[in-house]
């Protein structure tokens, strides 16, 4: 009796879903990519013919229940929202300034135009033979940043030394990859980065600048803050009213 009682419910579940009507609908969606929109509503509608994707125009036309057409409107929300940019001051030496970069986007750190030559000795080594004449341009860290918590921010920096030469770019670029170093940032504290890195005695010389030399090198002061999230506002194009 059990199992005749579930048996029923079930029939009459699967005939409700069959009896709902099947309308359809244009979705728009921005900033998600049309693979990864696809990809979401293979999720909620697995029958291909039911889904239209229009990539060049960002929209896509949807044939299903209301519920499923308001389950694939709140997936385009949420997908569609701007990316935030993530914003930081910097300090090297006495000069300050800000930048703004997306959440994964390389950027790169200045570090000095002087490096050591003990270090640019170092990074030449591993140019090809080729090119191991080429001028040194200077020194900087390439750094990846990945946003890990919105409120309260708190993102991951990976950076990676590296020592850039050439007479014009683009630059030969070598990067000491297996020397690469992760913390963590967020808008309670700063960093100093000389204070971070220097646990690796590589850094100890990388986080260095000689002008001149005759003179021994000196240490370089680079400080980061991060200051938080924003989301770019779109341009406001004028109407010519003419």
């Amino acid at each position: 009796m059990r199992i005749l009682t579930i048996t029923f419910f079930l029939t009459l579940w699967c005939l409700e879903i069959a009896a709902a009507p099947l309308e359809q609908r244009l979705h728009h969606f921005e900033y998600a990519s049309p693979a990864l929109v696809e990809r979401q509503l293979r999720v909620l509608i697995p029958e291909g013919p039911r889904v239209s994707m229009n990539a060049a125009a960002n929209q896509v036309i949807v044939i299903a229940d209301e519920e499923t057409q308001e389950k694939v409107a709140a997936m385009l929300r949420e997908l569609g929202r701007p990316p935030h940019q993530l914003q930081f001051l910097v300090r090297h030496n006495r000069e300050i300034f800000r930048f703004a970069t997306g959440d994964g986007v390389p950027v790169s750190l200045p570090v000095t135009q002087n490096p050591p030559p003990q270090l640019v000795e170092m990074a030449r080594a591993r140019l090809a033979p080729e090119t191991r004449n080429l001028p040194v341009v200077g020194s900087a860290l390439q750094a990846n940043i990945v946003l890990l918590k919105e409120d309260p921010p708190v993102a991951r920096m990976r950076v990676v030394p590296a020592v850039l030469f050439g007479p014009l770019q683009p630059y030969q670029i070598v990067s000491f990859d297996d020397l690469a170093m992760d913390f963590l940032v967020d808008t309670e504290r700063y960093i100093e980065l000389h204070a971070q890195l220097s646990q690796h005695d590589f850094y100890r010389v990388f986080m260095q600048t000689q002008p001149d030399l005759q003179a021994a090198p000196r240490p370089v002061s680079l400080l980061i803050s991060f200051e938080g999230l924003v989301i770019p506002q779109p341009e406001v194009v004028p109407v010519d009213e003419d």
